[in-house]
């Protein structure tokens, strides 16, 4: 039953247990989308062995399959959706490289699911490209890539990618189409903070889960992708991921457009209270005693 899929997988943002989120119309019987009580997050309920996206789930061969899928089944919706899209492009497009080039220091720029490395070959002038890709095919050709620049690409998942890398090392990280194929994105994304020099920014792009298509299209939306999606973010609770894990979010003019499909922000890292900043402890009373005296060496 639904129910039962449903307490596979806790909250991946303030960790409410699933048995207690909300079923939303969305989904199916095998991939429940449901909507956590306690913060809002809407999530699915259950995933796949995050190995299956090595190989079998890699995003070379789901997104093949899910394109043609949604040529099938929706037909004129999506030969309308997609001359749409390529219209808006050439009006407006975001160019991450460009944005990475005027916020960011030059220095190591992370990559966190960076597929086949296009998305920085070649990096801005100044910056070395690193990459973290779990999917086999795609991390070997990213790795050809970036190391024609200095840098590498890292095939594991991103907690093991990320533990190779030393506190204080990128100046910059772009994250497209990442934050919603994360299992436990609170937890990256707090590693992800130790992992920036305190001046970093970090370029973010996801679907945005409230925008109105969603509610126009339904079923159909093109941001529904299962089971390869398994967070769906709105503004506010992208917000509230970022400032968990150490960051500021701004999302400017244009990063929330209501009719967009899509939404982009700019990360940046709150400065984190040094532990002897802390407020001190209130003074303990004074003992009515002799105080003990130490030996004197």
């Amino acid at each position: 039953m639904v129910m039962q899929q449903i307490l596979d997988r806790a909250c991946p943002l303030c960790g409410a247990s699933s048995a207690q989120a909300t079923p939303t119309i969305y989904g199916n019987a095998e991939w429940p989308i449901v909507q956590c009580r306690e913060c809002s997050l809407v999530f699915i309920g259950r995933t796949p062995v995050q190995a299956e996206f090595e190989d079998e789930r890699a995003w070379e061969k789901s997104s093949v399959q899910e394109t043609e899928r949604r040529a099938r089944d929706h037909g004129v919706l999506f030969a309308l959706d997609r001359l749409t899209r390529a219209r808006f492009k050439l009006a407006y497009r975001r160019r991450p490289k460009d944005i990475v080039a005027r916020l960011a220091r030059p220095g190591p720029i992370l990559d966190l699911g960076c597929g086949d490395g296009s998305s920085l070959n070649p990096p801005p002038p100044g910056f070395v490209p690193f990459g973290i890709e779990v999917s086999k095919g795609l991390a070997a050709t990213a790795d050809a890539a970036f190391r024609s620049f200095g840098g590498k690409c890292i095939r594991a998942p991103a907690a093991e990618g990320l533990a190779t890398f030393p506190p204080k090392y990128f100046t910059a990280a772009i994250m497209l189409g990442y934050l919603e194929h994360e299992f436990h994105p609170l937890d990256i994304m707090s590693r992800v903070r130790q992992l920036l020099t305190d001046d970093a920014v970090i370029i973010a792009k996801m679907p945005n889960y409230a925008c109105i298509n969603r509610h126009v299209t339904g079923r159909k939306w093109c941001g529904f992708r299962l089971p390869d999606h398994v967070n769906y973010y709105t503004p506010r609770t992208l917000t509230a991921l970022a400032r968990r894990a150490g960051f500021s979010v701004s999302f400017g003019l244009l990063g929330r457009q209501p009719l967009s499909d899509n939404m982009w922000a700019v990360l940046r890292p709150v400065a984190m209270p040094h532990p002897e900043a802390r407020e001190p402890a209130a003074p303990k009373p004074r003992s009515r005693t002799a105080p003990e005296r130490l030996p004197v060496h």
